[in-house]
């Protein structure tokens, strides 16, 4: 079982700008098609209440370790990575609401990413939100609400969470769309989409293409489309490991086109592989520019404009304070960062890395 918090794991903590993270709940009852959580990291299932005064402690207590050196630098942490954190459980048991107040005791910088955006317009969390350093990121699957309800039962529909967000934007809320994961034949009239969350204070927009887990992720989504999404799709798919995702031409392409779109609507559009060039060496969340954010600058996401041509590891460190520098090393010099990444290739014989040609 995950903490309640941690740090992301794996080759995700040496990308991941925002690699601090917290978990209100562990298992979600928004029963996604596409989610990969039940499948790939809750084989047993349900929705967990997880400690709060597990969260508490590292806040107020000193204390040696990364954790506690990412708290010390101000790191910004997420809350819901994985797990909505205002899911149905929210409402009878608030823990969101007790990390929001612990967070804002400290004035500590937090990303919040929810399809239930309408349980923080209440009295009691807009008081834990005043002065808080946040972005709150509200993710939906489509834009018509049809196919959201098939992908996302359990969630609010559209006009319930856009008008959320207008009630937290007129509170001061920085409030960004999330279209992730994004699948261009299944997202519908994005171009109304996009008008209607500018007009409920949207400047940025989050997208990343849909990955459908090999476990139980296909399964998931052909129950929820009534068909066998893989067979039928125009778009090309590839195997990404433990998921299938759009091939690099077809993610260039329809990324390209989606911040084109966005562009049109003078939005902001921000992706984490970046194929449109359109991040402009900023965080992949969009918050790096916000009072009190500072993105971890040594994450790839973040400074991975430093690697050109046969980059080594203390050209991409330096000047850089990483809590795991030694482990980050070992990860570079084991060929890590090329695994995970698409866009870069690892030098064996020196141990550097080459930033493919877009």
């Amino acid at each position: 079982m995950q903490r309640p918090l941690f740090i992301a794991d794996h080759s995700e903590r040496l990308i991941c700008p925002l690699p601090l993270k917290i978990e209100s709940y562990s298992g979600c009852a928004g029963y996604c098609a596409y989610c990969s959580r039940n499948g790939l990291r809750d084989p047993s299932g349900g929705v967990i209440i997880n400690s709060v005064q597990y969260i508490e402690k590292y806040f107020f207590r000193s204390g040696k370790g990364m954790v506690r050196a990412l708290i010390d630098q101000q790191s910004p942490v997420q809350i819901g990575p994985a797990s909505d954190p205002l899911q149905a459980a929210e409402k009878t048991h608030q823990n969101t609401l007790k990390v929001l107040k612990i967070l804002q005791d400290r004035q500590y910088p937090t990303v919040l990413t929810t399809k239930f955006p309408h349980r923080l317009c209440g009295a009691e969390y807009f008081r834990a939100m005043d002065g808080l350093p946040l972005a709150v990121q509200v993710s939906m699957g489509a834009a018509e609400p049809a196919t959201l309800a098939k992908l996302e039962p359990g969630a609010p529909p559209l006009p319930e969470r856009l008008d959320a967000m207008a009630q937290l934007h007129e509170a001061g809320v920085h409030v960004q769309l999330r279209l992730w994961p994004y699948a261009p034949d299944l997202a519908g009239n994005v171009a109304d989409l996009l008008q209607r969350a500018k007009d409920v204070g949207v400047q940025t927009v989050l997208a990343n293409p849909l990955k459908i887990y090999h476990n139980g992720g296909r399964e998931g989504i052909n129950r929820a489309l009534g068909r066998d999404y893989l067979a039928t799709t125009s778009l090309k798919y590839a195997n990404g490991g433990l998921f299938s995702i759009m091939n690099f031409e077809e993610q260039k392409r329809e990324m390209g086109k989606l911040a084109d779109l966005c562009r049109s609507h003078s939005m902001d559009m921000l992706s984490c592989d970046d194929w449109p060039g359109s991040r402009d060496r900023r965080d992949c969340c969009g918050v790096g520019g916000l009072p009190g954010f500072r993105p971890s600058p040594w994450a790839y996401y973040v400074n991975g404009h430093r690697i050109k041509d046969h980059c080594s590891f203390d050209e991409y460190m330096r000047g850089l304070d990483c809590p795991w520098h030694e482990e980050f090393r070992q990860e570079w010099e084991a060929g890590k960062l090329a695994r995970a990444l698409p866009d870069v290739i690892f030098h064996e014989d020196d141990l550097s890395y080459s930033r493919l040609v877009r």
